[in-house]
């Protein structure tokens, strides 16, 4: 039984789910202005939080069944769990729908606009892999996908649009950091990629990726710190920008996991400390 969990957990990369779980506390963060916490309001967090992880797990599991013809042929991806059977496609199939109803039944408990909102979430996830012979775009499908989840938290609980222009903000910061490390990410497959007449931001550039990632993140960055309320808030913003920029020294120098361990995976936990520390601790 624990060796089946784990294959799951692997199958779909719950680490990264995880460290895309600090922006909805972004969301959330600034929803709970005004607002008296009591047992519903930890109950409609808890149900955000997990809203999250099953629309991460649903894009992931759509992602690998679409990319399953490709994956058997690149050399690195052989090792994954539906190319060697230890998930069969069925099972993935039913990973897919039960993951998307849970996911859609979740954001209608909610509230009805976070319900409304719920297959648009998943659509973008759906585009993600279709777009890849696309010149570009499918970083920022992805981010996109991902960036949504800032303005999710707030939805989430308030059951509207937040009219605050700083979370788009963040939702387009967030949006342009997993472009930029998918750009990154992406990079390791660029042979295989072109000759599938896939059309990468790795691709277009033969691997000369450090113009089109510098530019990504400097944008966010500028984003980022002009999102900020606040001096403490501030303060979080710069140094998690600061830690973005100096990324790019490494873009060569370190392989993706070291990359993203050292650099990406420190940027959503200083920004969501900042936030907080400014809102309910200075």
């Amino acid at each position: 039984m624990g060796s089946k969990i784990i294959v799951f957990l692997r199958f779909i990369k719950i680490e990264h789910t995880v460290f895309d779980l600090p922006f909805v506390f972004i969301g959330i963060s600034y929803a709970l202005l005004g607002i008296r916490v009591d047992s519903a309001i930890v109950l409609k967090i808890l149900l955000i939080v997990i809203a999250a992880v099953l629309a991460r797990i649903s894009g992931m599991t759509l992602n690998r069944l679409i990319d399953y013809p490709l994956d058997k042929e690149n050399p690195r991806t052989r090792g994954r769990e539906l190319v060697t059977g230890k998930i069969k496609i069925s099972q993935a199939k039913i990973i897919l729908l039960i993951s998307s109803l849970l996911f859609i039944l979740d954001a209608f408990y909610l509230n009805l606009l976070a319900g409304l909102l719920s297959p648009l979430v998943l659509l973008f996830f759906y585009l993600y892999p279709k777009t890849k012979k696309l010149p570009t775009i499918s970083h920022f499908i992805l981010g996109i996908s991902i960036g949504i989840i800032v303005l999710a938290g707030y939805v989430g609980l308030r059951a509207s649009f937040p009219y605050t222009w700083y979370l788009y903000g963040y939702s387009l910061f967030t949006a342009l950091w997993i472009a930029s490390f998918d750009i990154i990410y992406q990079n390791q497959d660029r042979e295989f990629d072109k000759k599938k007449g896939m059309k990468s931001i790795p691709c277009l550039t033969n691997g000369k990726i450090f113009i089109p990632v510098a530019s990504v993140n400097a944008v966010a960055s500028a984003i980022l710190i002009a999102s900020s309320v606040g001096v403490y808030n501030l303060i979080a913003n710069v140094i998690a920008s600061f830690i973005l920029l100096v990324s790019l020294l490494y873009v060569y120098k370190y392989d993706v996991d070291q990359l993203f361990k050292t650099f990406y995976l420190p940027v959503p936990f200083v920004i969501v400390f900042g936030i907080i520390f400014q809102l309910f601790i200075a």
